[in-house]
């Protein structure tokens, strides 16, 4: 649970990457009134009012391959005393598209796409990390398991072993009794005794240490040691089927879906994106730059009759006019204008772009190098996991010859013993030689299935196996 929050946050990381495409809008109003005395009479008055107010608002749109469209609507008000002004108050609206595109640097999606890429990138990365670590865990509690087969199967061992020397006991007191044998064979008995005791207490007491960290592994309670049921395990340590490829075809295909292959290709390809952006900025910096602009203008129109003198004309009519008046000769399509243009600007040595470019390219031969150092222990570990599958066949073969050889030395010491030709050490030595090679055994069975777990593991077929399906567990936060 804790592992997937992982992928969760990453996918956080995905919408941060799109912020830098999305639009941006730039409201901006003021109002100024300004009061100043006239030198002249030609500045409309003695003591000339100017109140003006502007509003502003501008849409900004970047887009990924360099391109920024701003589209800006600008009105001003202008109210004065001046009583030369024919429009009072005036509106003057201006509508202006403007686009500029990078030419050289900052060109196309190496700049502005990068961070959605690494983003996605960083996004996989995570879900590679849940996925190996998912797998770490799902091997770690086979393993447990196994444990807990070998634990139960070895108390039998020890419980079969500790009869055989309680009935060794019986039968020498029994003797002692009638005085066909002597004391000492008793107390050589019970201290056998007493040592299988013990060995079936440990044997015991690690069966309850392993079944506490299964259930650790299965359960999410803080006191797994409290769930009140016993794990019952109900397999047996059976020999696995042989493997169905060998270990060269184990190794390229190890190469293929390892998610630690995976995520390290991954944050190669993060480090080629970086490359290519740091090279991208050692470009000078080239911009095209056009715009076309509507313009308008409405108010109150103030008509004067000049004819009785141009200072101070008394006012004849007064035509009134306002925002809408301004719409309508903004966009009467009378007052356009156009701008075409080139903006150039050269570092001069450029020492930050080019120490950035030369370090991504040493991070990017780094990740090379790390996924070339992986790509080796990963064949390295699929080639011991089979070496050691193949080790694991032999010791069983080999266990079980000995196992075969103890149970036929115990069966000629019983006889023996039996017909008084042979003493309590030899017998209770032969138990425990069998008690021994018996354990052997079982340890190297149990060993040949970790083996094969963790060819499974070290292959990348875990969860093939095994029927899981990761993907059901990262899909409830996307």
């Amino acid at each position: 649970n804790v592992e997937r929050y992982g992928p969760y946050f990453s996918l956080w990381g995905v919408e941060k990457g799109k912020a830098v495409l999305n639009p941006a809008v730039q409201l901006s109003s003021n109002t100024n009134r300004v009061v100043t005395p006239a030198a002249s009479l030609l500045q409309g008055g003695d003591t000339v009012l100017n109140l003006t107010s502007v509003h502003d608002l501008t849409v900004h749109k970047p887009f990924e391959p360099g391109l920024d469209v701003d589209l800006n609507f600008n009105t001003r008000r202008a109210r004065s005393n001046n009583f030369f002004a024919n429009l009072n108050p005036s509106l003057t609206p201006t509508l202006t598209l403007q686009l500029t595109q990078h030419l050289l640097k900052d060109l196309g999606r190496v700049s502005r796409g990068r961070f959605l890429r690494i983003a996605r990138n960083n996004y996989s990365i995570s879900q590679e990390d849940f996925v190996a670590r998912v797998a770490d865990i799902v091997t770690n509690v086979l393993n447990t398991y196994w444990d807990l087969v070998y634990s139960g199967e070895d108390i039998k061992v020890k419980e079969t072993s500790r009869k055989l020397a309680a009935l060794v006991l019986e039968q020498n007191r029994i003797q002692a009794e009638v005085g066909t044998m002597s004391s000492l064979d008793v107390v050589q008995a019970e201290a056998e005794v007493a040592a299988r005791d013990e060995q079936l207490v440990m044997a015991r007491f690690n069966r309850r240490l392993v079944e506490d960290q299964l259930k650790k592994l299965i359960s999410s309670r803080q006191d797994p040691g409290l769930v009140a049921a016993t794990i019952e395990p109900t397999s047996k340590p059976t020999p696995p089927p042989a493997l169905p490829t060998d270990v060269s075809q184990a190794i390229q295909r190890a190469l293929e879906v390892r998610p630690e292959v995976k995520r390290q290709r991954l944050d190669l390809d993060n480090k080629r994106i970086q490359v290519d952006y740091a090279k991208n900025q050692l470009r000078p910096t080239l911009d095209l730059v056009a715009a076309y602009s509507q313009n308008g203008l409405g108010g109150t129109r103030v008509i004067r009759d000049y004819s009785k003198g141009f200072i101070g004309a008394p006012i004849v009519s007064i035509e009134p006019g306002g925002f809408w008046d301004s719409l309508d000769s903004l966009f009467s399509r009378k007052y356009l204008g156009y701008t075409v243009g080139f903006s150039l600007r050269v570092p001069i040595g450029n020492d930050d772009a080019r120490a950035n470019s030369a370090q991504a390219q040493i991070d990017y031969r780094s990740a090379q190098e790390r996924l070339r150092a992986l790509q080796q222990r990963i064949a390295l570990e699929v080639r011991q996991a089979y070496e050691s599958l193949e080790m694991n066949r032999a010791r069983i073969e080999t266990a079980e010859v000995t196992v075969r050889y103890q149970e036929r030395r115990l069966q000629g010491e019983q006889d023996k013993y039996s017909l008084g030709a042979t003493t309590t050490r030899f017998i209770l030595e032969a138990q425990r030689d069998l008690q021994d090679a018996q354990s052997r055994l079982l340890k190297a069975k149990i060993d040949l299935i970790k083996s094969r777990i963790a060819i499974d593991r070290a292959v990348g077929d875990t969860f093939t196996a095994h029927n899981i399906e990761v993907q059901d567990a990262l899909r409830l936060f996307q």
